[in-house]
């Protein structure tokens, strides 16, 4: 007569198999999500150093893109009269940037930086990504 349930060796088996492949994907896992929150962030500071390059045109002055922070990082966006456009943090210490102010004039065009135009973004765990300020205002990857 057989009785309806799992035996200790069918159980033994199955824990054994779900902690290995619990023990493969769960590195695999936290790594996606370290190179998904640089990517983020990256993307964060992209868009403000584009909007502090538009806000530049748009109103006609200087405005200023400056890395407060390094970490947990934080910028802000200022005008020639010190006063804010937009600040923006990051949410934990695991990404920082590197400090930095970059002026962008009435045209759009980098007018001064103080410690290179350059922006790493860096990751504890999943390394850097960096932008580059040209001297007409182009912001992107830094060429090879």
């Amino acid at each position: 007569m057989k009785s309806a349930g799992f035996t200790l060796i069918e159980l033994l088996v199955t824990i054994a198999v779900m902690t290995i492949v619990a023990t493969i994907a769960v590195p695999g896992f936290q790594g996606m999500l370290a190179r998904n929150r640089l990517a983020a962030d990256y993307n964060v500071v992209l868009s403000g150093l584009n909007q502090a390059r538009s806000e530049a045109i748009k109103r006609r002055e200087s405005v200023t893109f400056r890395v407060t922070q390094s970490s947990p990082w934080e910028y802000r966006i200022t005008t020639a009269d010190s006063s804010d456009i937009a600040i923006r943090s990051g949410g934990d210490g695991q990404v920082s940037l590197t400090s930095t102010n970059i002026t962008f004039n009435a045209l759009g065009r980098r007018a001064n930086c103080t410690s290179g135009c350059d922006i790493s973004v860096d990751h504890s765990d999943a390394g850097n990504l960096d932008l580059r300020v040209s001297t007409t205002g182009r912001i992107g990857k830094p060429t090879s």
